[in-house]
Formats: structure tokens, C-alpha cells, sequence
């Protein structure tokens, strides 16, 4: 194994194991925040579902990866794990966008359409990206197949090259990132703008809205640079291999090398978001500490020592009551 795919083997690894931790902690703590009026914490829980469920198919690519690339698993996990892949990205960038279209309707139209900010369309919203997303992906199902690549019984997990694929990567390519991509950039900038011209009459309210806008704005950043070189790529490629204008082999050897790499660096993506929250979000910080082993610990200890010192007040009082009692009997009788 070259040392390129020993990193990537690598890496993969500590996603899973941090992306899976991490974002197990994220829907736990956001599903303990069931009071919370916050529509934010609903696309939140959404968008950790979407990268735990992926992160469950990491383990068979990074085997692959380091079998250089050579698929062991049947057509069927060939076919649902690229399925699985696709429907992270697009739910990925539809709760993203809906994140900032709700940071927007909150600071720039608060007054208007406040009604739309209402839990309830909260997750309508969220079951209509899901569909959407999970309807975007099924041609994944047709396109993806395993692919013998030589002689020697290697077989990848690959897209077979046709007209409809290339025409579908392209149309899904604009609908499901550079259009959301545009409403996210708009959004974003016109609170920036709002915020600005009404810096020094930010209330204490205005101020929590800000925090909840870095944090969105760091989540959508970080999305953005996991998966724009990808889809980038994706794109060259499907020009590439539709023979729209002449590449060199250099040239497809370079897009295809370059796939695979951003292809690791979109996966990461996976476990970007939990820290996020633990960088920009004190609620979060103090609701995972909390969960620690080592914090539970302390909890019960200082239970544990509370319920002694109450108990040890309780025997003195009672003891203090029985001494008062004698010597007021002790008294009465020397008195008779």
C-alpha cells in the first residue's frame, strides 16, 4: 500500500471514530433540548442523522481503499453505500441552506414572516429535504455497478460511463450545490449587512442570534470546502469522459488521482460539525461535559457527599434535642 492511500486508509479511520462519537453526542444533546424553540437545533439534529448514517458506510470504503480500491462486499453494498454517500451531500446542502434562510427570515424579516420560523414547519421542511434527497440520489442505484478492471478477478465499485449519467451529474450538480450555494452566499450576506448598519443597537437577543450565526456560518464554511473541490472535479470528469473536448491521458489520470483525494477531504466533512459546536456553542461545551464519565463521576460524589452532611446534620440535631430534652428533665427533677 503507497503511502498516499496508508494516509487516507488513515484518516478515514479517525473520522469514523470521531464522526461517530461526535455526532452521537450532537442528536443526544439536541434531543434533550426538547423545549428549545430553536429551529436551528432542528436542521442541526437532521444534518448529525445524515453524517451517522454515513459514517456506518466508512469503514467498507476505507477497507476498499486499502485493497486499492478493490470492492469485496457484493453489488448490492456497491450500490447503497454510493447511495448512502449521495443523500449525506444533498441533505447536507439543503439543511444548510435552510439553516441560513432561517437566519435571514429571523434577523432581516423578523417582523414579516415570523410565522415561518414555527417548529411544526421546521419539520415539514426537514421531511420534504429528505424526500427530495433520497428521490435525487435513486438514480445513484442504476448508474453504480462493480466493474472488473483486469484480469487478476479485481472488481471496483464504480459509475458506468453513459449519456444520462453525465447529463443527470451535471443538472443534479447545479440544483443540489451551485443553487443552493448562491441562496446560502445571499442569505448570509444581507444579515451580515443588516447586522452591520445596526451594530451598536444590538440587543442581548441580537447577541445570541450572532453566536448561532458563526456557528452556521463556520457549518456552512466548512461544507463548502469539503465539498466544492469534489464537485468541481465531478464536473471536469463528466466532461472528460463525454469526450466534450480532448484530454491527454495525463490530464484523466490527474482527474481521476485528484477524485479520489477530495473525495477524502468530502468525507471528513462527516466530522467537522460536532466540533464546530464544541468551538463556538457553550451550551453545548457544558452539555458534554456533563455526559463525561469523569463529570458523572464527580456528580455522584458530591450527591454522595451532600447526603452525608445531611445526614450527619440530622444526627446532631437529633442529638442536640435529646441532650436539651434530659437536661430539662434532670432540671425539673432537682427543682421537685
Amino acid at each position: 500500500m503507497t503511502y498516499a492511500k496508508a494516509f487516507i486508509v488513515s484518516v478515514y479511520c479517525l473520522v469514523f471514530i470521531v464522526g461517530t462519537f461526535g455526532n452521537a453526542i450532537v442528536i443526544i444533546i439536541m434531543r434533550s433540548k426538547r423545549k428549545s424553540n430553536r429551529l436551528v437545533d432542528v436542521f442541526i439534529t437532521h444534518l448529525a442523522i445524515a453524517d451517522l448514517v454515513f459514517l456506518l458506510t466508512l469503514p467498507l470504503w476505507a477497507v476498499s481503499t486499502a485493497l486499492d480500491h478493490h470492492w469485496l462486499f457484493g453489488e448490492g453494498l456497491c450500490k447503497m453505500c454510493s447511495y448512502i454517500v449521495v443523500v449525506n451531500m444533498y441533505s447536507g446542502i439543503f439543511f444548510l441552506t435552510c439553516m441560513s434562510i432561517d437566519r435571514y427570515v429571523a434577523i432581516v424579516l423578523s417582523v414579516k414572516y415570523g410565522y415561518l420560523r414555527s417548529r411544526r414547519c421546521a419539520v415539514i421542511t426537514s421531511l420534504v429535504i429528505w424526500t427530495l434527497s433520497l428521490a435525487l440520489g435513486l438514480p445513484t442505484l442504476s448508474f453504480r455497478h462493480m466493474v472488473q478492471v483486469d484480469d487478476n478477478g479485481k472488481w471496483v465499485c464504480s459509475e458506468v460511463n453513459m449519456p444520462s449519467r453525465n447529463i443527470f451529474a451535471l443538472v443534479t450538480s447545479f440544483i443540489a450545490f451551485v443553487l443552493p450555494l448562491g441562496i446560502i452566499t445571499v442569505c448570509y450576506c444581507s444579515v451580515g449587512i443588516k447586522l452591520y448598519r445596526h451594530f451598536d443597537r444590538i440587543r442581548k437577543e441580537e447577541r445570541k442570534k450572532r453566536k448561532s450565526i458563526k456557528i452556521g456560518f463556520w457549518i456552512v464554511t466548512m461544507f463548502i470546502l469539503s465539498w466544492l473541490p469534489y464537485n468541481v472535479l465531478k464536473t471536469t470528469d463528466v466532461f472528460v469522459q463525454s469526450s466534450t473536448f480532448q484530454a491527454s491521458c495525463d490530464t484523466q489520470e490527474s482527474v481521476s488521482k485528484g477524485i479520489l483525494l477530495f473525495t477524502c477531504l468530502a468525507f471528513v466533512n462527516s466530522c467537522v460539525n460536532p466540533i464546530v459546536y464544541l468551538v463556538f456553542d457553550r451550551y453545548f461545551r457544558k452539555s458534554l461535559f456533563q455526559l463525561l464519565p469523569c463529570q458523572a463521576a464527580k456528580r455522584l460524589k458530591a450527591h454522595c457527599s451532600t447526603s452525608l452532611s445531611d445526614s450527619i446534620r440530622s444526627q446532631r440535631r437529633n442529638s442536640s434535642f435529646y441532650k436539651e430534652k434530659e437536661t430539662t428533665f434532670t432540671a425539673a427533677k432537682i427543682s421537685s
